[in-house]
């Protein structure tokens, strides 16, 4: 729970938590997290979106991209990456939708299930 604390704290008005609820439960959440400490970076934020597995395709996770979206915009950001491990089509596919793009592969960094995998990074830059 330490973590999770921390992690909590180290969010605020330019890196914002938002979460979905049904039922009075969290089925979901969206953080913008800071990219990198340096200060070259502080418009830069890492997006990470879940959604709990009985309520996916029910337009959970697409609300809650199109609101952290919207609110890293009015935080200032210029940037928003994400990392997403190969396999995941269905998060690449839900990126794409809201206009991040391709920008590399980090091979075999990730480690789940028993296995290396590679992270895609993707973008979007705000216009």
């Amino acid at each position: 729970m330490t973590e999770q604390k921390k992690w909590f704290k180290e969010h605020g008005s330019k890196n914002p938590i938002i979460v979905a609820e049904e039922d009075n439960e969290i089925v979901g959440w969206a953080a913008l997290s800071k990219y990198d400490t340096k200060c070259a970076y502080s418009d830069t934020a890492e997006l990470s979106l879940y959604v709990k597995p009985e309520y996916q395709k029910k337009g959970i996770g697409k609300q809650l991209m199109k609101r952290i979206i919207e609110d890293g915009k009015k935080a200032g950001l210029h940037a928003i990456l994400a990392r997403i491990t190969d396999g995941n089509k269905v998060s690449i596919h839900l990126h794409e939708l809201f206009g991040f793009k391709h920008v590399g592969v980090l091979k075999e960094v990730g480690f789940k299930f028993g296995k290396r995998l590679d992270v895609y990074i993707m973008e979007k830059v705000y216009k």
